[in-house]
């Protein structure tokens, strides 16, 4: 941390009163004890009352003091407080035999009682008083705020209930709080913030119904899935209604706020991801002071993976994304988000469909990013059967815009958010991507772009994913729809993977391909079944599970890869690199498809848009969806 800085604005409020306060302190310790300084004059004791003063504000400046921001500190800061103000004196003491006086012990003590307790007294005011003001969303002065005689029990009374507790405060909201549920018996009845640890994880039922607690916080994040699921399942059991929002494991590599990593519990929860680390230093030394421009990102990944560049000290954010709604959720979110966060990161958002390359490259001239990060495409396979056109002119033609403005507008770095489904691909949505992945690649041979693709299988909660279908079917009684029983897919949550995405963005040096591990397939029918739980219900007694067929374009299972024995770890474990990134590439192919195929797409029928596709990629294998997409299965 550098020794100089700069005291701006608001800050410099903190220098003046505490000069004023030191003043104060030495005013009031010498009229309180008069004849304590031997050799004492007038003239001497002015000289030192402006050394004293200077020398409180020196060792102040020098112990860090006034980069704080007072609003979010704890007690680490008040040590370095503590530790400025025995600094200051000791240079005050020092200061006053240089100048011939002889003060007493006992007006040196008062001197730094007084000192000590005004400065540390004012701070604490501001943090718990100013810092507790209300949180107003942009939306309006009610949204956001916590519903009427809202009860929030706390299960879990560790660091990261307390943190929290500590957030919920600061925002005024701590009266929501009714207290702690731990399983350690040893705290019951003890105190964290003023809330008291009521009972253990058995007793919660009498908690919930003395207080009338209508929505838990499960903050366990490194208890692991079982000790989770045990709580939840308590939780339902007395009260099917209430909100369980839960911490994920990961939040613990921030040191900024948990609480807007808070979400409702989820299936993510009961498939047992496993904790992971992210390579943090890495991915702050690739993106801190960075212009990144991020496109689909009104979607699932997209804005996720704007919420976490703000954490990374990036210089500016252009988030570009073709939905109008979209973006204008985005920018809701994002200023919500930058409450929590002292990102002075500047955040342009931009209504544009890569499918307009001018508009692209208007784009990219006006703002010249660094590092861009190609998250649009559109992914729902089944109807993108029944679409090839719009998914090839999207997908491909869209990358190629993206990638063709990168270099001719000299970003130095462009990362695909590729998918499993472009590896040997028997669907449209996956050969498109797997032709994107071409593009990236051609762009790295032949044009020095520093291109890299991450590819990575199903997100659980994105925009047409199973899972919130299955909370829909659930909600309305059922039945829950599967496609085949053994069908099997990989899951990996949002924030997991946004956050790799980036760390695998920073190992990148141009024509990678990295792969996330997604861990295991889980059988779709078991993930039903355990979200048919989640809510309370029976498998097959309350709510049906009902088998539907395989639809247009999909696969019994997914793959992340050619030949596993290619693949090479990173300094990541959950992100490995592919060792022979332009496999499949030919260069004539591709440029036939892409100045031919491409602008004929609409003279092209079912097949011969297949066959054309078969062309760039030979592994591609293709069924001709049903004549009649309006009889056929897109949904469940």
């Amino acid at each position: 941390m550098p020794i100089l800085y700069a005291i701006k604005g608001r800050r410099f409020i903190y220098v003046v009163l505490d000069a004023l306060g030191v003043a104060g302190a030495f005013s009031a310790a010498l009229m309180l004890l008069p004849d304590a300084v031997a050799g004492a004059t007038g003239e001497r004791i002015a000289v030192w009352a402006g050394t004293v003063c200077a020398a409180y504000i020196t060792a102040f400046y020098a112990f860090q003091v006034y980069r704080v921001i007072w609003h979010y500190s704890d007690m680490r800061d008040m040590y370095r407080l503590f530790g400025a103000n025995v600094a200051g004196l000791v240079a005050a003491a020092l200061a006053a035999f240089v100048f011939g006086l002889r003060p007493s012990p006992a007006v040196i003590v008062l001197l730094f009682l007084i000192a000590a307790g005004f400065t540390v007294l004012y701070r604490v005011i501001v943090r718990d008083r100013l810092g507790r003001r209300p949180f107003i969303p942009t939306g309006g002065p009610d949204e956001g705020a916590p519903r009427p005689r809202r009860s929030i029990l706390i299960v879990g009374a560790g660091e990261a209930g307390r943190m929290i507790l500590s957030e919920y405060a600061r925002r005024g909201w701590d009266h929501s709080i009714v207290g702690f549920a731990d399983d350690d018996r040893e705290k019951i009845g003890r105190i964290i913030g003023g809330k008291m640890i009521l009972c253990t994880l058995d007793g919660i039922g009498r908690i919930m119904r003395r207080y009338a607690v209508s929505e838990a916080i499960v903050a366990m994040p490194s208890a692991g899935t079982k000790a989770i699921d045990r709580a939840v399942a308590i939780l339902r059991r007395e009260n099917q209604d209430i909100v369980i929002k839960t911490l994920p494991v990961f939040t613990k590599i921030f040191e900024k706020s948990l609480s807007p990593d808070l979400r409702e519990v989820g299936i993510a929860d009961l498939l047992g991801r496993e904790e992971f680390a992210v390579d943090a230093a890495a991915m702050v030394e690739r993106f801190a002071g960075k212009t990144v421009l991020v496109t689909g990102a009104g979607g699932s990944i997209g804005s996720e993976l704007c919420r976490r560049l703000l954490k990374f000290r990036i210089a500016r954010l252009i988030a570009v994304g073709r939905g109008e709604f979209s973006i204008y959720s985005l920018a809701k979110s994002l200023e919500e988000e930058l409450y929590y966060l002292e990102s002075g990161a500047e955040i342009v958002y931009r209504i544009a469909d890569v499918k307009d390359g001018l508009l692209l490259d208007g784009i990219f001239e006006r703002y010249r990013p660094e590092i861009v990060i190609h998250a649009a495409a559109h992914k729902h396979v089944p109807l993108m059967e029944f679409n090839e056109a719009e998914a090839l002119q999207n997908n491909v033609l869209g990358s190629r815009n993206v990638f063709d403005a990168a270099h001719r507008h000299g970003a130095a770095e462009c990362v695909m958010v590729s998918t499993d489904k472009a590896v040997r691909p028997v669907n449209v949505m996956g050969a498109s991507k797997r032709i994107a992945e071409l593009v990236a690649t051609q762009y790295f041979l032949e044009k020095g772009l520093h291109t890299a693709i991450v590819r990575f299988g199903n997100v659980i909660g994105s925009r047409g994913s199973v899972i919130p279908l299955f909370r829909e079917q659930i909600l309305k009684g059922g039945p829950v729809t599967v496609t085949h029983p053994e069908v099997t897919r990989y899951f990996m949550s949002i924030p997991e993977a946004s956050i790799l995405v980036l760390n695998a963005a920073a190992y990148a040096n141009g024509g990678e391909v990295f792969a996330l591990d997604m861990g295991k397939q889980y059988r779709v029918a078991d993930v039903a079944q355990s979200l048919i739980r989640l809510f309370g219900y029976v498998p097959d007694r309350d709510i049906r599970i009902e088998y539907t067929g395989l639809r247009p374009g999909e696969k019994l299972y997914e793959e992340l890869f050619y030949d596993p024995a290619r693949l090479s770890p990173t300094e990541n474990a959950k992100i490995f690199r592919l060792n022979a990134p332009a496999e499949g590439y030919d260069r004539a192919a591709l440029d036939a498809f892409i100045s031919e195929t491409i602008p004929s797409l609409h003279t092209l029928d079912a097949r011969a848009i297949r066959e054309a596709i078969r062309s760039v990629v030979p592994e591609y294998e293709f069924e001709l969806p049903a004549s009649s997409p309006g009889r056929t299965r897109l949904v469940i």
